[in-house]
């Protein structure tokens, strides 16, 4: 059945755990309809709860601006070909690259086992998104076929309840497609973008990368400085209302990303990362707004409604709405005043670090300096 998913849970949590300390963020929040009122929610003194430690003059080291290769660009195209890829039913035997839809049923000494079955199953064969052994028994297999065969899971990182265990799999192929891949050419280009030539087409995705690694370099001036902010405060406790909010600010967005995924949430928990896991990343994300507001607090800064409608407005525009108004019905007031006060204590500590350039390539993703080799 499906590989292990220990290592691709432990990565999007620790992803998640960044972007829960405000770090960019591929997860739309969710406007959860329990907008009664950002008042409501942010309505609390943060020096109640925090108390800060330096946060003025820190060291704060950024990295430099990455150099945009041929390289960058052709993997960019060959991403841009894979998007814009179909699949094609055909009539014969599958082979490695083709995608099967299966139904698939799984047990271990004659009884099914949790995760273990699926309907309507696509599965692209050589993806290695199962065991090589699952994949390896549908080649050569047509529409219609189906296959029984055994395996044995791993016993070294892989789900305990079956690691090391002889499993019997009996798997009927619905479907075989092949993928369709798009030549690379002027037809290409024109029908996805509004250049007129490869070399025009290709100037601007260098243009786009080089504007994408500025930001980035950027970004992490007020990353880092915020991280170290963090770890020198004491926090103690929170209101109750702030951590409601961003549990179900979270929680609303994990489900439509289970969703966009083919999956049912308890999966996702499953699969990605639990429930645990879900409550630490939330508690993060309140010490860091606690933080960011008792920064604005000690220097009598705050968001007020001119403030709000102009700086909203701005972050709405650079997120690609039209006005504020559809933003708030994305995302919600509460959410946007969390973003605007981090962006406020963001440029509070900026404004006063010293700023050291790092090498993009010597520098991690925590704001360091690797060590020399």
């Amino acid at each position: 059945m499906k590989k292990s998913n220990y290592i691709l849970a432990s990565v999007l949590a620790a992803a998640l755990m960044l972007t829960g300390c405000g770090g960019e963020n591929d997860k739309k929040p969710q406007n959860t309809g329990n907008e009664n009122s950002a008042d409501a929610v942010l309505d609390f003194n943060a020096e109640e709860y925090v108390k800060l430690g330096d946060y003025k003059g820190l060291e704060v080291t950024y990295p430099s601006v990455q150099q945009v290769t041929d390289e960058d660009v052709e993997q960019y195209i060959q991403g841009q070909l894979a998007d814009n890829t179909e699949f094609k039913e055909v009539d014969r035997a599958s082979k490695e690259g083709d995608t099967v839809n299966i139904d698939y049923t799984g047990t271990i000494g004659g009884e099914e086992f949790e995760g273990g079955s699926d309907t309507e199953y696509d599965l692209e064969l050589g993806s290695q998104d199962f065991l090589p052994e699952f994949e390896e028994s549908l080649v050569g297999k047509k529409a219609g076929e189906t296959a029984v065969f055994t395996l044995t899971f791993p016993s070294e990182d892989y789900d305990e309840s079956v690691a090391g265990q002889e499993a019997e799999f009996t798997v009927k192929v619905n479907s075989v497609s092949e993928a369709v891949t798009p030549e690379y050419n002027v037809d290409f280009v024109k029908s996805i973008s509004e250049y007129e030539t490869l070399e025009d087409y290709e100037a601007s995705i260098k243009e786009e990368l080089i504007a994408s690694y500025e930001e980035e370099s950027e970004t992490e001036k007020g990353e880092h400085a915020l991280r170290l902010v963090a770890e020198q405060a004491e926090v103690n406790g929170y209101p109750q209302e702030l951590y409601d909010f961003f549990y179900e600010d979270n929680v609303a967005g994990y489900k439509a990303f289970a969703e966009m995924q083919g999956m049912e949430y308890e999966e996702f928990l499953e699969t990605f990362m639990s429930e645990e896991d879900i409550i630490e990343v939330v508690k993060e994300q309140v010490n860091e707004h606690l933080i960011s507001q008792a920064i604005l607090q000690k220097e009598g800064i705050e968001i007020t409604d001119e403030e709000y409608a102009e700086a909203g407005k701005e972050l709405a525009l650079t997120e690609g709405y039209g006005s504020l108004e559809e933003y708030e019905g994305d995302y919600g007031k509460t959410y946007i005043t969390t973003q605007l006060v981090r962006e406020k204590a963001i440029d509070i500590l900026k404004e006063s670090a010293n700023l050291q350039e790092v090498p993009w390539d010597e520098y991690d993703d925590y704001g360091e300096e690797l060590e020399s080799e």
